[in-house]
């Protein structure tokens, strides 16, 4: 087992019970993605990524993307702050540069470079990755780590990113300052809405 001090705790969506317990980190817990309906992966402060299997509530496969020499970033530390997983594939981040993992190799496959930005979201859309971060830049790449677009927002920070597919593809960016971008394309900013405070 692992000698953890933060755990997971899964609960049900429609009991709000605890189903499951996961003994899982030693520090505060970043991230958990669904991988299907077995497997999920964590991670966090310890830098750790742990692929676990629900049935048996132990870990199938871990990695540390700081020990690849190219995510590596040591000034910047070790935790992971944001993770996607598609099927075989994670991407994550934080510390480290954006890395893409594939887990059937248990290695790193691609280094998405962000400079000396701070991922803070990281999504995947298909075979491309959409992610931001602590500037004003929303970045597109493919799976071999090809930068496909790199696109200025009106945000100073990038917290979120929300994908909408469907008749109208979309996507959504929220941050600092508290406005929400719109883009309609992947390549230009078509609205921004902005919020403020009103009077109590």
């Amino acid at each position: 087992g692992i000698n953890a001090e933060y755990g997971l705790i899964e609960i049900d969506g429609n009991t709000g019970l605890k189903v499951n317990e996961y003994c899982a980190h030693n520090g505060s817990v970043n991230v958990v993605r669904k991988r299907d309906g077995n497997t999920f992966v964590s991670a966090g402060y310890d830098g750790v990524c742990r692929v676990w299997d629900k049935r048996t509530k132990e870990v199938e496969q871990n990695f540390t993307p700081s020990s690849w020499q190219q995510a590596r970033r040591s000034n910047l530390g070790t935790h992971i702050r944001c993770m996607d997983v598609w099927d075989d594939w994670v991407v994550c981040g934080g510390g480290p540069n954006l890395s893409l993992w594939y887990l059937k190799e248990d290695s790193g496959i691609a280094l998405l470079d962000m400079g000396e930005s701070i991922p803070s979201v990281v999504k995947f859309q298909q075979d491309t990755i959409i992610a931001g971060g602590n500037n004003s830049y929303i970045q597109h790449w493919g799976l071999s780590g090809n930068l496909k677009c790199k696109v200025t927002t009106k945000l100073e920070v990038i917290s979120d990113i929300i994908l909408s597919t469907g008749a109208q593809s979309m996507l959504l960016a929220a941050g600092a300052p508290a406005d929400v971008n719109v883009f309609l394309d992947a390549g230009y900013l078509s609205h921004t809405a902005a919020f403020i405070p009103g009077d109590s």
